[in-house]
């Protein structure tokens, strides 16, 4: 049974950090929390990015997007990726001008 949590998850845009797995971007299709699982759709794996601040945050790209004209490194888009992180899993919502800030990358890349 899903909790309240994960069923607010489903459908939105969201980047997840997890140790063993790195850092992607996609759509939740599909989570369970309690053994820190989560299935995205159209998926970006995030080698390496830079922030609009110093900070460096994946939170500051979620809020934010991606600095302008900096060489990001993004790879090809997935249609799906299940993330499975035994250690817990960082989800951060994206704004949608933070989402089309990668979309945008990759299709000038």
């Amino acid at each position: 049974m899903k909790n309240k949590i994960e069923e607010k998850l489903i459908g939105k845009k969201v980047i997840v950090r997890a140790n063993v797995a790195g850092v992607h971007a996609g759509e939740v299709i599909s989570s369970d929390l309690q053994h820190n699982i989560i299935m995205l759709k159209d998926t970006y794996r995030l080698w390496r990015v830079y922030t609009r601040d110093k900070s460096g945050s994946i939170s500051d790209v979620a809020s934010n997007g991606l600095k302008p004209n900096a060489n990001h490194s993004i790879g090809a888009i997935i249609k799906t990726t299940t993330i499975t992180n035994p250690n817990g899993l960082e989800i951060s919502e994206m704004t949608d001008a933070a989402w089309d800030s990668i979309v945008n990358y990759k299709q000038k890349d």
